[in-house]
């Protein structure tokens, strides 16, 4: 198994004058972005602003810039880098802008999602969002009464390899402009700027090595506004026709969802905690001499799991047991494997197809997917390396004893771009789903565009504010994921609900009616609840996971989820 993983791997294996946050004000024209007006209305106005920052003026290649002017409200900027010099070059940041709104905008926010936010110039304060560490998609929109502007990056990046941070800013200086005209400008940073904080800093930045030459694609496109935002957060968002090039692009290049939706919600279980842990219980397991699975196997455990409680699927998180060295480290990577060092788990595991035969869907959560540890109780983890045969034989067998315990998904926790570059998140990702056909995989956290498209993704949809006085205080989620919804059709979310740190703050009594109105609320945003308590869902019936791109995305911009352009295709930007 670990040389088939392995051999499937292998294969088929990019004068100025500082002014206003670091932008550049310039007064060469030649590098001004163009000036869109609509109905009188200046919607983007440079304002001296350059098309182009070099953020590192000692390092930075300056690119050749070409605008295609597609309509009177909408342009490409195509930069082109070509590196003459003989050393490894950084390219600086891409810029629209200045966009000129009045003082009242919505804009995307992309953090773990994508979701419509408020606010004022005056209160704005600047962000980044970095793809694929933490933003959806390599886009931005912004948006008045009137008009929304929307920006993509088009790039391979499974074939540039980098990351890019996308800005949305308020500039002072010249580019402000008057109250019911204010400056805004997107970037997309290509590098990383001089001291630049680890929040913002790109993992992976674009450099350009001797004698190569790069080709980056900034979509522009301007509407007029054919709605207003409404307290129902399900209606459709015209703002999205803006983002249509980058949709085109992705399903060019990438194609659709490649697996079969399921919206039923899921039962989540621990089967530890670090509150059980002590000298007695060394990995938390809980239970008793009766149940406790180091001590009397996996049996009554199975059977807790097997039972009926409105779920169709249960998620099981510590599945061999924490780590009670370095607790930070958990949840153990050994998921499965851990089962091993026991005689009682490695004798029971299969008990668990007592899950499946009773007719449900047994999930095992999968800590620190993206890292190995070469024994229990590790004192520092690697990032697993998929030219590595251990950690590949590593992640066969895990797989293969989660096969056999009847198990039919894996969460993919902190599956993350730091530790596994999302290009090489996409071949592992291949390569098990191909050898281990019957495991579905759930990639947490919340994962960007590309690997939403392979498989689903995961959330937290709680939170714990001091201030909270309503149960909606408590939900993080407040709408759909609209740029899923627009990308890709058929999509599937895993949101996780759960009250330890809720009931911290409202000590009212969390029940089954409670349970059910919070299940209700995600499955009408189009995620699949996944709820951590003891009570039974009443009616599992309402907390199926809307299809909520049937009604968020305009009509005549749907796509049915099976028109999806075939998997492997490539297209240029």
């Amino acid at each position: 198994m670990p040389r088939e993983l392995f051999r499937f791997l292998s294969i088929g294996l990019c004068a100025l004058c500082c002014c206003a946050q670091g932008q550049l004000s310039t007064k060469d024209t030649s590098l001004h972005g163009p000036t869109i007006t609509h109905n009188n209305s200046t919607v983007i106005q440079p304002r001296t602003m350059a098309m182009h920052v070099p953020l590192d003026d000692s390092r930075v290649l300056r690119p050749s810039i070409d605008v295609d002017h597609i309509d009177e409200l909408s342009y490409n900027i195509v930069y082109t880098f070509t590196n003459n010099t003989d050393t490894p070059k950084p390219l600086g940041r891409l810029v629209v802008g200045a966009i000129t709104l009045n003082e009242h905008v919505h804009y995307l926010s992309l953090k773990r999602g994508s979701q419509l936010k408020y606010t004022t110039w005056d209160k704005y304060t600047g962000q980044i969002w970095r793809y694929p560490t933490d933003a959806y998609s390599p886009v931005c929109a912004i948006m008045d009464g009137k008009h929304a502007v929307g920006a993509s990056l088009l790039y391979p990046i499974d074939e540039y390899k980098h990351d890019v941070g996308i800005r949305l800013a308020n500039p002072g200086g010249v580019f402000k402009g008057p109250q019911d005209a204010r400056g805004w400008f997107i970037a997309f940073d290509l590098s990383n700027a001089k001291g630049v904080n680890q929040y913002a800093r790109l993992v992976h930045e674009a450099i350009l090595e001797p004698g190569e030459s790069r080709t980056y694609t900034v979509a522009v496109r301007v509407m007029e506004r054919s709605s207003r935002p409404t307290a129902d957060p399900t209606a459709p968002q015209d703002w999205l026709e803006t983002l249509l090039p980058y949709r085109d692009y992705f399903h060019n290049r990438y194609g659709g969802v490649d697996y079969e939706r399921n919206p039923k919600p899921v039962r989540a279980r621990e089967a530890a905690n670090g509150g059980a842990i002590s000298s007695r219980n060394p990995r938390g397991f809980f239970g008793d001499k009766t149940s406790r699975p180091d001590i009397a196997g996996f049996g009554q455990l199975a059977r807790i799991l097997a039972k009926p409680d409105g779920f169709d699927r249960v998620m099981l998180w510590a599945p061999s047991g924490l780590y009670n060295t370095d607790r930070k480290l958990n949840y153990p990577t050994q998921f499965t494997s851990g089962w091993n060092d026991l005689p009682l788990l490695r004798t029971t595991y299969r008990q668990f197809n007592t899950v499946k035969n009773a007719g449900k869907e047994l999930g095992l959560w999968w800590g620190r997917s993206s890292q190995f540890a070469d024994r229990w109780n590790p004192t520092t983890l690697e990032s697993i390396d998929l030219s590595n045969r251990e950690h590949l034989r590593s992640i066969s067998e895990q797989l293969e004893l989660a096969r056999n315990a009847g198990a039919t998904a894996v969460g993919l926790d902190n599956f993350n771009h730091a530790h596994i570059p999302v290009w090489e998140q996409t071949r592992l990702l291949g390569a098990i789903k191909r050898i281990f056909p019957e495991l579905r995989f759930i990639a947490e956290p919340m994962c960007c565009d590309i690997i939403h498209a392979e498989i689903p993704g995961f959330i937290t949809a709680y939170q714990s504010p001091k201030d909270a006085r309503r149960e909606v205080d408590f939900h993080k989620l407040r709408t759909p994921n609209y740029l899923a919804d627009f990308l890709l059709p058929g999509h599937e979310n895993w949101a996780l609900f759960r009250y330890s740190e809720i009931q911290r703050v409202d000590r009212s009594r969390i029940d089954a009616a409670r349970e059910q109105r919070d299940a209700e609320h995600l499955a009408r945003l189009g995620f699949v609840p996944v709820i951590l308590s003891s009570y039974s869902l009443p009616n599992p019936a309402r907390a199926v996971a809307a299809e909520t791109w049937r009604t968020t995305v305009p009509e005549h911009l749907q796509l049915k989820p099976q028109s999806a352009t075939a998997r492997g295709a490539t297209g240029d930007p």
